[in-house]
């Protein structure tokens, strides 16, 4: 129900120790308060609809408000109480609210139209200010709502895009990424060369050790790998004991070199099992330099090859596939 009366001496008081109308004259409102409304809204009802424009600033005389992102009050990002108000944003900006605004409880409110509230800040510029920090606070309290959910959105994210077992990125990561960063490169003119790693005598280990331990070496190994590669390079698990590792500006060079420092630490990061026991661990790997024009899987074909070229020249060592060698096959 709405009816326009001059506020109550509670209410008066209410309104008075609230930040919308601290310091402000009533008295010299008071025509202004008087052509303002009351609304006693039930628990549960939509006050304000991301659908429906509004014209009006509610102040909260008793009860609460609860803003959602959806028109129920199961999940509400923000609480309002007695002395908030809500509205001004739609109201400055002549656009709809960005939110759900739901009644928790029976709640009571102090409906003031705009041109009432324009002849309000006329009157009494302090209340300019005051609105000035209402909206500087609503501002901080929506950062802080965007925040958690961006991170709440990395953590699925991770969790989509992580290999559980190694920690490293997973395939489908792999598929979506490398693609775009080699369209990077040919944009930018930068170079990029591709590593395919593959831990040695892999099915020797789990036999020896035992799948459960083999998980551990494969942990270990990803571990190594996010440690020692530099942040602009991209490392993945390709698939079973394979980690693929994409270096942008690499030349296959220098790549080379990274490519074998890699190998010797691993080669030289013994694995200590809860047994006792030590499980020593080599690689092969296999490096090709991309060209511009050429595809990933061309990319990752000339990898693939360098890689059988190594485990067949005795393993432990990284092997290079050159474009001349492949014209030669």
């Amino acid at each position: 129900m709405n009816n326009a009366m001059a506020p109550l001496p509670s209410e008066l008081s209410k309104i008075s120790s609230s930040t919308l109308f601290h310091g402000v004259d009533l008295t010299a409102i008071d025509a202004e308060l008087r052509e303002s409304e009351n609304l006693c809204l039930e628990a549960g009802k939509v006050l304000l609809d991301p659908k429906r424009h509004n014209a009006n600033i509610y102040f909260v005389l008793s009860g609460e408000l609860l803003i959602c992102l959806e028109p129920r009050i199961a999940n509400p990002i923000i609480r309002m109480g007695v002395g908030d108000c809500v509205g001004e944003l739609s109201v400055i900006d002549a656009s709809p609210p960005s939110a759900y605004v739901v009644s928790a409880t029976e709640t009571h409110l102090l409906i003031i139209p705009k041109p009432v509230l324009w002849r309000m800040l006329a009157l009494q510029p302090v209340m300019a200010l005051n609105l000035l920090h209402v909206l500087s606070h609503r501002i901080r309290e929506n950062n802080v709502v965007l925040q958690g959910s961006l991170e709440l959105q990395r953590a699925y994210r991770n969790k989509a895009e992580t290999d559980t077992l190694t920690g490293l990125h997973n395939r489908a990561w792999f598929e979506d990424v490398f693609p775009r960063q080699l369209e990077m490169c040919e944009r930018t003119g930068q170079a990029a060369s591709l590593l395919m790693l593959d831990i040695d005598h892999f099915k020797k280990v789990n036999d020896l050790y035992g799948h459960q331990n083999g998980d551990v070496a494969l942990r270990h190994i990803g571990m190594l790998l996010r440690r020692n590669l530099r942040s602009t390079d991209l490392c993945a698990r390709y698939g079973g004991e394979e980690m693929i590792v994409l270096m942008p500006g690499s030349e296959i060079t220098h790549a080379r070199l990274t490519a074998d420092r890699l190998r010797e630490q691993i080669a030289n990061a013994a694995l200590t099992l809860d047994d006792g026991r030590e499980m020593k661990l080599n690689v092969s790997g296999g490096l090709a330099e991309w060209q511009p024009g050429s595809t990933l899987s061309n990319l990752i074909r000339l990898a693939d090859l360098a890689l059988y070229q190594a485990k067949n020249g005795g393993r432990n060592q990284i092997a290079v596939c050159t474009l001349s060698k492949t014209l030669e096959d």
